[in-house]
């Protein structure tokens, strides 16, 4: 009930074009490449040149949005805070920058 009363809370601020923060992996390993390790960014650097999606990976909930509005392949080294709106499972990105 934690996780819904979380996730609900997190979607209804983010549809209304408020930024989160989490990570960039690739539409093959969605969450398993969602942290600071070397070898997970790696390993999503080289399926998103290889032509996998791109997804973002909240580090709230850990849902894997798909992404529209600006191309993110250079913020894979990183965590980042994404501003957007979403509409269903896919974030259209208005910025994209470096997470504190």
């Amino acid at each position: 009930m934690r996780n819904l009363t979380a996730t609900l809370l997190f979607a209804a601020a983010i549809a209304s074009g408020a930024s989160m923060t989490g990570y960039i992996s690739d539409a093959s390993c969605g969450a398993a490449n969602a942290n600071a390790k070397a070898e997970s960014r790696d390993c999503a650097k080289s399926c998103i040149k290889s032509g996998a999606t791109p997804v973002f990976v909240s580090d709230v909930d850990q849902k894997v949005y798909k992404l529209a509005g600006k191309d993110v392949k250079a913020h894979l080294d990183y965590k980042v805070k994404i501003t957007g709106e979403v509409n269903g499972e896919t974030i259209t990105v208005q910025d994209i920058r470096k997470a504190d």
